[in-house]
């Protein structure tokens, strides 16, 4: 099951991707280009028909494993940016885009790497299986799961409020979906951190990766909705009367109804 949710997050990370391409290439919004593409690099480095082979070519000393955390950092920092923005929550964007949050980020970014470096790592494997024994691994996985839990619970309020608060349904369900995929990295982030210490394989690895790739797929699945219901609203403003005077642009319909995560038809 594990590995059909990792190839279901894969298949919409890089659809998302290829959704967000030509707006990018325009120059609109390209920030969500790159964040959707970060996630398919990132899923795509937990699958290891598709690590293994990579980090061969850059060595084969799991340096693949540390450009998935940063490519994790990159998105989250990004998407909850983005997101805190949209939800209107100027305290959120403050702790992600302010100086506490940019000093959160450079404080893990060298907790990641310092753990790495001191780690022994001669052989590629996924998800550094074989050395999970090793102590500096243990604190090199628990730095990587810190940054993606502080930008998620920041922004687990906010879209908690957007559930209830938002107009339209479609909104609502968006809203509810991206709470969720909040809400699981930080349990998921709890749970490893209380009993997993980073020591030896544990029985709750299955429970895991079920919070983490089913974040991946609410967050996907919650954009997605954002996006229809942006499309939705200028579809009604055009075809309306009132519309054909004084019709507002697609950016003032996403920044009415879903701050700025989308501004592209």
């Amino acid at each position: 099951m594990i590995t059909v949710m990792q190839w279901v997050a894969l298949g919409l990370g890089v659809a998302c991707a290829a959704w967000r391409l030509p707006a990018a290439i325009r120059g609109r919004n390209a920030s969500l280009f790159w964040a959707f593409l970060l996630i398919a690099i990132a899923v795509g480095l937990s699958l290891p028909a598709i690590y293994l082979p990579v980090d061969g070519l850059l060595g084969g000393r799991n340096f693949a494993n540390l450009i998935l955390r940063f490519a994790l950092y990159a998105i989250f920092f990004i998407l909850a940016s983005k997101i805190a923005a949209a939800y209107r929550s100027p305290r959120a964007e403050r702790l992600i885009r302010g100086p506490i949050g940019i000093s959160v980020l450079l404080v893990i970014c060298v907790g990641t790497v310092v753990p790495f470096l001191l780690s022994d790592l001669p052989v590629s494997s996924t998800g550094l299986a074989k050395y999970l024994d090793q102590a500096p691994v243990g604190f090199y996985i628990a730095a990587g799961r810190l940054y993606p839990a502080y930008a998620a619970a920041c922004l687990i309020v906010p879209t908690a409020i957007a559930t209830r608060s938002s107009h339209l349904r479609l909104e609502r369900v968006a809203a509810a979906c991206i709470c969720a995929a909040f809400s699981m990295v930080v349990l998921m982030t709890v749970v490893q951190l209380a009993f997993f210490h980073g020591y030896g394989p544990t029985p709750l690895l299955t429970i895991i990766n079920l919070l983490s790739y089913g974040a991946i797929i609410c967050l996907t699945v919650g954009l997605g909705l954002v996006w229809l219901s942006i499309r939705s609203q200028a579809r009604k403003t055009r075809n309306s009367g009132l519309a054909n005077l004084a019709a507002p642009t697609t950016a003032q319909v996403s920044r009415r109804h879903a701050g700025e995560i989308d501004d592209t038809p």
